[in-house]
């Protein structure tokens, strides 16, 4: 593959390093509570010269300022996760700016069904391959590789990733840049992990496919990976194989990987679990449905307070079962007037927010008038 070359000028260009302040802003503007960012309030005071500063820090040698961790509960995987959460300027500023001349090279060598933290490629994205999968190639989908990276994003080195960045693109300040950024590792949290991360992955993705296994479907979300095919001994020495690459990384599968038959089990990923012309909602989702739903009907019964992050919450985990087979759950489970209920506790607070920030409202409209207007800006490379 050929590498690119004079990416730097682009990088530093006025284009980019605006279009990267807008799009940074747009997702920062509000702190927990609603309160205003005083960072982005002081960015967009006078954006021209963010620009020519961000433009000094990246050509003087960005040095990264050290991240601040935090450990979350992560629901859906029953599982603690520690956050990095890098600091607002110039750094993500930064990130945002390199991802945007790089990500063309990037996405040249990726996997059609590479899912997770790329655009138009979510869950839903790849929940409706599976479901074609399953339901048009019964031959093809008739067993099942399911298998996950031990710890993934701790145990990559950076000298993997640079290896790697090092093969796509040729423009050595680059390359500098993307060592000074990767320097403490691939830190969830930080928004060109998870570009780096699957860049990583590529050549994997090209062996599972062309490497004579015989698979015949694959999806991965980030370092999940679900693999079809008609032969399972073919599967297994794909297994091996895949265990032979990630050893090479000094990365490890994790000892929970599974081969089976679909016809005596369902296929688990995204959250869904799949059938033949059927999907339905991953057990320990629905039951956490299920207990908030009681949680509803208690707090109603009492007359107790619904909080409004709260009543969001269980609104987007229902929303969960319109994407699946789960038609007796609505019928049995939520009442009528259920989410009309939740969505007023949502709509009563948003309006008292509204009335107690709209000072800053029309002062935020005023510069989103002024600096938003040239919406679309494209990076080309």
């Amino acid at each position: 593959m050929k590498r690119m070359n004079n990416i730097f000028e682009k990088l530093i260009s006025d284009e980019n390093l605006m279009f990267a302040l807008v799009e940074v802003n747009k997702t920062h503007r509000w702190l927990p509570r609603h309160k205003p960012n005083k960072t982005v309030a002081w960015v967009e005071q006078n954006m021209s010269a963010r620009v020519v500063e961000l433009r000094k820090i990246i050509v003087d040698g960005f040095i990264p300022t050290p991240v601040e961790k935090k450990r979350r509960w992560d629901r859906s995987a029953c599982k603690y996760r520690d956050i990095c959460e890098p600091a607002l300027w110039p750094d993500q500023y930064v990130h945002h700016a390199l991802i945007q001349v790089i990500e063309p090279v990037l996405m040249r060598g990726m996997d059609k069904y590479c899912c997770g933290s790329i655009r138009k490629r979510g869950i839903h994205y790849g929940m409706k391959a599976i479901e074609k999968w399953m339901e048009t190639d019964v031959r093809g989908t008739k067993y099942c590789l399911e298998a996950d990276i031990h710890h993934f994003y701790d145990s990559i080195k950076p000298i993997y990733v640079h290896n790697r960045m090092k093969e796509l693109i040729k423009d050595r300040r680059v390359i500098d840049l993307i060592e000074r950024i990767t320097q403490n590792g691939i830190q969830i949290g930080v928004y060109t992990s998870q570009w780096f991360a699957n860049t990583v992955l590529q050549p994997l993705d090209h062996l599972i496919r062309e490497g004579g296994f015989g698979v015949t479907h694959y999806i991965r979300y980030m370092d999940n990976f679900t693999i079809f095919g008609s032969n399972k001994r073919k599967l297994r020495k794909l297994l091996k194989a895949m265990e032979d690459w990630l050893n090479k990384k000094e990365l490890n599968l994790k000892s929970n990987w599974q081969i089976f038959p679909v016809a005596s089990r369902m296929p688990s990923a995204l959250g869904y679990r799949y059938g033949r012309g059927f999907t339905l909602l991953r057990k320990r989702n629905l039951l956490r449905i299920k207990r908030k739903l009681s949680m509803y009907y208690t707090k109603k019964r009492l007359n107790r307070h619904i909080q409004p992050r709260w009543a969001a919450g269980v609104i987007s985990q229902i929303g969960q079962l319109t994407h699946c087979n789960h038609y007796n759950i609505f019928k049995k489970r939520i009442k009528k007037g259920v989410l009309k209920d939740l969505k007023n506790v949502i709509r009563i607070n948003s309006r008292k927010e509204r009335l107690l920030w709209s000072t800053f409202l029309e002062q935020t409209s005023l510069s989103e008038k002024k600096f938003y207007e040239p919406k679309a800006i494209s990076i080309q490379t």
